[in-house]
């Protein structure tokens, strides 16, 4: 019994060890990707839009409305820094993403049990980030630039997430 007791407190040990290590690389690589995000804006003198560094909505969206203008010949809007060559954030972040993975042998698919609240989620994030003009990272970056819109959609953001939760906790007890 005591042999159990100090092999699952050692485990809990560990676990807790793990975790405090992965939430200081989880903040060094928020600093990293912030201070990467200025140094792209410094370097490619990126003004308007402000905090345009690292976007998960906008970038996406220029993408997109890039290959569609030049495979259509059509005049989609595209943010500046996309104009001659898209902003490939987005496309990075998943193959960097994939090959890490990979590398450590963590790569697998999974079917999740609900796919349809997956998809509601995701196209709402998407539909009210492209509303607002920001994506979460950019939110609050665009916030730390003194933007009031971006603080209003920061609060939304927030609201959103809140509401998201209690949504899921429901959906679990049924």
């Amino acid at each position: 019994m005591a042999n159990k007791q100090l092999a699952a407190s050692s485990t809990q040990g560990q676990v807790q060890r793990k975790a405090k290590g992965w939430t200081t690389d989880k903040l060094v690589a928020g600093f990293v990707t912030g201070l990467w995000a200025a140094i792209a804006q410094a370097v490619f003198f990126i003004g308007p839009p402000s905090a345009y560094g690292i976007c998960f909505i906008s970038h996406p969206s220029d993408l997109i409305d890039w290959i569609v203008n030049h495979l259509f010949g059509t005049a989609l809007y595209v943010h500046d820094p996309s104009v001659d060559i898209p902003v490939l954030t987005v496309v990075g972040v998943l193959l960097g993403a994939g090959v890490a993975t990979l590398r450590n042998k963590e790569f697998s698919f999974r079917m999740p049990r609900r796919p349809l609240d997956h998809f509601i989620n995701g196209f709402f994030v998407a539909v009210f980030g492209l509303t607002l003009g920001y994506c979460s990272v950019h939110i609050i970056m665009a916030v730390m630039y003194g933007s009031f819109v971006a603080l209003i959609g920061l609060m939304g953001m927030l609201t959103g997430v809140v509401i998201s939760v209690n949504y899921l906790k429901w959906r679990v007890r049924l």
